[in-house]
């Protein structure tokens, strides 16, 4: 289908591939893994400043907990510990023990002046956080462990639980106001999108390759579009998650799914405006000179968002498992990997400009952008800015 008059929606896809990743799921013998080719040496051509880095006792490991940013301060979540650092100094504001595993996180209100943060429990527990103080607002049980939580607007916020639910919740009080679900395969990955809004509606991803958009005021669904159908004859074969993230622009949405393909949706027909094979399972950035993504085997992709057609691959991150990347203004790609390095890539050239050293368990969540600066968590709760 020909794009008309908008910058098209994308889905990504990830291929489960490797002994060892299955050897994870089904818990089979695996044999030796590849070795990682060293990283090439480089002579920086971009100045970075670590300006600060702190242990904030938050070690999430795999879960994909996203650090949180308002006007003064970072949000952080992980094992059983929320924090807020002012994201000038690295002083830390405010620490809560929520007293069980924090599984999904952090968001909080689309508006300015915001006064809570959402975070979700393995138990199931939603909550709010006053964000000035840590101190809990409320708490409200939901049907299973929360993977994934939207940004809160007119009173509501959507938690996504492992179940395939999205439950939408008054962001005042906690009350469960609707649910709607998604059939769940048997076999998933671990992890779900985190829902976006656009305009009047929540969108958010389901493992059965789908992405649903619900009106966030009372959960009726406006419009759903398939990312990628089953096939193959293992089980593996036929994961079709979509947990990376989801991203608008202009009349446009881009999102991911597991073993799908890249595709356009357009917000104004409800529908695909191109689709091509691709693979990953962190989803994809975007902004008017490009579509960006790091797919299953490690590759960083800068695609053409109007057509899908590849403008440059860098494949010096093979086997490394880069985060999605982060867009740093126009010019520059933030992306973490398995090693604890943050790569500073050329948006224009896919060349490496910049590296610099943060959290040594690695990163399974892309850096956040806020301004000129970059802030990043680690596996092991070491929360890193760097600004250039």
């Amino acid at each position: 289908m020909k794009l008309q008059s908008f910058i098209t929606a994308v889905s990504v896809t990830i291929l489960l591939s490797g002994c060892s990743l299955a050897g994870q799921l089904l818990g089979s013998k695996t044999s030796r893994p590849i070795p990682l080719k060293p990283l090439k040496a480089i002579t920086a051509s971009l100045k970075t400043t670590k300006a600060w880095e702190v242990k904030t006792a938050s070690a999430m490991g795999e879960n994909k907990i996203h650090p949180y940013i308002d006007n003064k301060n970072v949000f952080v979540a992980g094992s059983q510990i929320a924090s807020a650092w002012n994201k000038s100094s690295g002083k830390l504001k405010w620490k809560v023990n929520i007293g069980e595993n924090i599984s999904a996180g952090i968001n909080g209100s689309s508006n300015v002046n915001n006064s809570q943060i959402f975070i979700g429990t393995s138990n199931g527990n939603a909550i709010s956080l006053d964000a000035k103080t840590g101190k809990i607002q409320w708490i409200e049980r939901l049907s299973s462990e929360i993977q994934a939580i939207s940004p809160s607007k007119n009173g509501r916020v959507a938690f996504r639980t492992i179940d395939g639910k999205l439950h939408g919740l008054s962001s005042n009080t906690g009350e469960l106001i609707w649910q709607e679900s998604q059939t769940t395969p048997a076999l998933t990955l671990y992890g779900a999108s985190v829902p976006i809004l656009v305009g009047p509606l929540v969108v958010t991803g389901f493992d059965n390759g789908k992405v649903v958009a619900y009106r966030l005021q009372d959960g009726l669904k406006a419009w759903e579009v398939t990312l990628a159908e089953a096939r193959g004859t293992t089980e593996l074969d036929r994961i079709i998650d979509v947990d990376g993230k989801l991203m608008s622009l202009g009349n446009a949405l881009f999102g991911a799914s597991l073993h799908g393909s890249i595709q356009g949706i357009n917000l104004a027909q409800k529908g695909s405006g191109w689709s091509k094979p691709f693979s990953t399972s962190t989803g994809v950035n975007v902004n008017t000179q490009g579509l960006y993504s790091s797919d299953d085997k490690g590759n960083i992709w800068k695609i053409d968002p109007q057509t899908g057609q590849p403008l440059w691959k860098m494949d010096d991150l093979m086997r490394y498992e880069p985060t999605l990347p982060t867009l740093a203004g126009n010019s520059y790609l933030v992306v973490g990997d398995k090693k604890g390095n943050l790569h500073w890539i050329s948006a224009n050239t896919g060349l490496f400009v910049a590296r610099d050293q943060g959290d040594s368990a690695g990163y399974s969540v892309e850096p956040e952008v806020n301004g000129r600066s970059i802030y990043a968590i680690g596996k092991r709760g070491t929360l890193t800015k760097l600004t250039w």
